[in-house]
Formats: C-alpha cells, sequence, structure tokens
C-alpha cells in the first residue's frame, strides 16, 4: 500500500511539473531541465556520431525526432484576441519607399518533387513576394502597399492555399523543407503586420494559418538535432507570439533547450556538421533558427535564452562555430564531415564544402547587435556591415543598442 501511495505521489509532483499553468510571459520556463535530456554518455556519443558512421546518418538515433500538437482555435478565438508583431518596429526616421513586386496567384495544389535539392519554382517565386512584402510591411511607409499585402494574403486565405501535397511521402511524412520555407515567410509577413489587422481579417486569416503550422509543428524527423526540426519550432515560436499562444512559446523554449544540451563544447551540432560538403551550410541553417528563436523570445518577451547554460555550453557557442566555418571553411568542415552521397555531396566535398551559408549568415549581426562586447564583433561587422546597413535596416554602428531582427529568408535559403 505504501508502495501505491509513493508512486502516485511521485506521479503527481511529475505532471504538476510539467502542466504548470502559462497565463502570462512570467510564467515561461527557460531555466529548468528539459524533458528528453540524453545521459552524459549518450550525449558524448551523440558528439561522436561522425567517428563510427561509414556514412551520414548510419548511426544509432541519440534523441529521436518529434513533434508538437499545436492548439487548434476556434474562429472566436481570432475574433476577440488581437495580434501582436513579435518583430521589431522601425520608427519613421528608419522607413523607406519601397515597393512589392508582382503578387503571386494561391498555390492550392502542390506537385513536389522530392528528389534531394530539387524545389518547386513556383513556391519559390511566392517566397520572394512573400519576404519582399515584410520588407515592405516593416520598412515601407505606404499604407497602400500594407493593403496590397492584406489583399494577397486573404486572397490566398480564402482559397485555402497549400492545402494538399505540402507533405513529403517518406518517414513520418513531415511537411516539405521548401514548404515549411514558404510558410515561414507568409507567418513572417502576418506577424509583421499583425497589429494592422482587424477583427474580420483576422477571422479569415487565422484558422488558414493556424491549420498550416498545425502541420508543420507536428513534423518530425528521424534525429530532433535536425535544421528542419528547429525550423520547425521556429515557425511555432512565431505563431505563439503573434496570436499568444503560451504553450506553443515554451514548447519553443524547450526545443532550443535541447539543442544547448545536445550541441558540442565548440558550439557544433553533431547531425548537421556530419553532412560531407553542406555540413557547414546546415549546421549554419540550425544556429541561425535557434538564434532567432532567442532573439524573438528576447525582443516580444523580455525572456532571455542567451543565458540558458549546460556545463558551458550555450546558444553563444554556436555564434563561435559558425564564424569558425566563415574564416576557414575547408578546415573547419573536415573536423566533423563524412560522405554523404544522398544529402551533402552533391553541393561540396569534405574538403570543400560550400560555403552558400556565408551569404545566409547575416543573422550573425542580430547576434551582435545584442552584444556588442562580442570577441568576434569586428569579423561579423567586417563581413555584413554592407549588407546589414542597406535601405531596409538602420546603422549597428550608430545605435549598438538597439534590438534587431533579421527577416528569417534571410537565414532560410
Amino acid at each position: 500500500m505504501k508502495k501505491i501511495l509513493v508512486v502516485f505521489v511521485l506521479l503527481i509532483l511529475t505532471n504538476t511539473s510539467y502542466s504548470k499553468n502559462l497565463n502570462s510571459y512570467n510564467d515561461l520556463d527557460l531555466t529548468s531541465k528539459p524533458k528528453k535530456v540524453l545521459s552524459k554518455s549518450k550525449t558524448k556519443a551523440l558528439w561522436n556520431v561522425h567517428k563510427k558512421a561509414k556514412e551520414c546518418f548510419e548511426h544509432p538515433t541519440y534523441g529521436e525526432g518529434f513533434g508538437y500538437k499545436l492548439t487548434k482555435q476556434k474562429e472566436d478565438y481570432f475574433i476577440k484576441n488581437e495580434w501582436i508583431t513579435p518583430f521589431y518596429k522601425l520608427s519613421d526616421e528608419d522607413k523607406h519607399k519601397i515597393g512589392l513586386i508582382r503578387a503571386p496567384k494561391p498555390l492550392e495544389i502542390i506537385k513536389l518533387d522530392e528528389n534531394y535539392g530539387e524545389e518547386v519554382a513556383e513556391a519559390n517565386f511566392a517566397m520572394k513576394y512573400f519576404q519582399e512584402a515584410a520588407y515592405v510591411g516593416r520598412a515601407g511607409n505606404k499604407e497602400e502597399n500594407i493593403d496590397k499585402i492584406k489583399t494577397v494574403l486573404l486572397d490566398w486565405a480564402k482559397k485555402d492555399a497549400l492545402r494538399k501535397g505540402i507533405n513529403v511521402s517518406w518517414g513520418k511524412k513531415p511537411v516539405d523543407w521548401q514548404m515549411m520555407v514558404l510558410i515561414n515567410s507568409i507567418l513572417t509577413t502576418t506577424a509583421v503586420i499583425a497589429d494592422k489587422l482587424d477583427t474580420e481579417e483576422r477571422r479569415i486569416l487565422g484558422p488558414w494559418l493556424n491549420n498550416l503550422v498545425k502541420k508543420v509543428a507536428k513534423s518530425r524527423w528521424k534525429d530532433r538535432q535536425d535544421n528542419k526540426a528547429y525550423l520547425t519550432s521556429y515557425i511555432t515560436m512565431i505563431w505563439g507570439l503573434m496570436i499568444n499562444d503560451l504553450k506553443a512559446i515554451q514548447h519553443s523554449i524547450d526545443v532550443v533547450k535541447l539543442a544547448v544540451n545536445d550541441m558540442r563544447p565548440d558550439g557544433s551540432f553533431p547531425i548537421d556538421t556530419q553532412r560531407s560538403g553542406m555540413g557547414l551550410k546546415y549546421n549554419s541553417d540550425s544556429y541561425g533558427y535557434l538564434l532567432m528563436m532567442a532573439s524573438l523570445l528576447k525582443d516580444a518577451t523580455g525572456k532571455d535564452l542567451f543565458n540558458y547554460e549546460v556545463d558551458g555550453r550555450s546558444l553563444h557557442n554556436g555564434a563561435d562555430f559558425v564564424i569558425q566555418g566563415i574564416m576557414d571553411p575547408s578546415k573547419t568542415n573536415q573536423k566533423y564531415a563524412i560522405s554523404c552521397p544522398g544529402a551533402g555531396d552533391r553541393w561540396g566535398s569534405i574538403e570543400k564544402p560550400s560555403t552558400s551559408f556565408v551569404k545566409s549568415s547575416t543573422y550573425l549581426m542580430v547576434y551582435v547587435s545584442k552584444f556588442p562586447d562580442y570577441k568576434n564583433l569586428d569579423i561579423v561587422v567586417k563581413k555584413y556591415n554592407e549588407t546589414y546597413n542597406n535601405k531596409y535596416l538602420p546603422k549597428i554602428k550608430s545605435e549598438p543598442s538597439r534590438v534587431f531582427t533579421l527577416h528569417p529568408m534571410l537565414i532560410s535559403n
């Protein structure tokens, strides 16, 4: 009887620790140990997967991929609750006269080419539009452009765009990577102008976006330490911050904490760095999504995930490794890359990796804007100053204490 009572009490305590009521940002948990943390021995085995596998992914799974059951809100929720934008707002003096490219027609049914590296051309065109639309919404000074963006978003929602064909046929049938990037750009554009959407516009957009993000959040891959898994959580984070879904925000926070636990001491990610000529690129993507989750959270709520640390490892280490790769791609890539015929060899080799990640790692400017005393500040600013100080974004040198958030398309190439 005593044993049964003890087990019952433990169950109550366990459930209580993970079922804390989330009523405000103050209830978000940024410090406790997340569920599913690997043991020290399994963590070290994860760090060394490249030493035992003959080819990428031919190793045991240390931390299975998992999805998230996003709450399906009722239409009334979107009607009654205003949305907020989690992205940094530019002041009037930072705004510019910029226009929109031709609007894409709603892509209702997608026909994927599931071969590695292949993409849907129409989706890329749509992504480009929503990327520009996000810029216009954030840096533009014409209300007529905002109205045009709304018209496009509402048209896509009314026609239930992307309703079919966005999931791949293999594994657990997650949402295709390119489709996630497109959904990310659509959601970001919506979030940028979220506070300008009226009740009727939210009623139309809410259920449509909710359904898309729910499919994304449910997606999972073989390993949880996958750049696509981190993109999934980034999209979930944007959604949670925009509509005030605190459970979704907490889920993404836990994903970041798990990533820090799984990260090597030098800031590299074991699953992505093994991918031959694309090791540095995929590692950079992983870090970019994690950085942007922490950045958005800090901007929108004041809660600081950059302080989360495990045995000296934190998101700060991740920036160090990406910069190492930028400065010396060949040497850095050879530390962990192995043969990867189906997912990396096509775009480079172990000795001569793809350096496309260098262009897309402008998110490092977000990092140095938050940490102006960073040891590699000069390297980052010298590399990206011209890109960062364009017509869309204010200058980091003039106001180093200001918080900036780059459009996520910059890290989703």
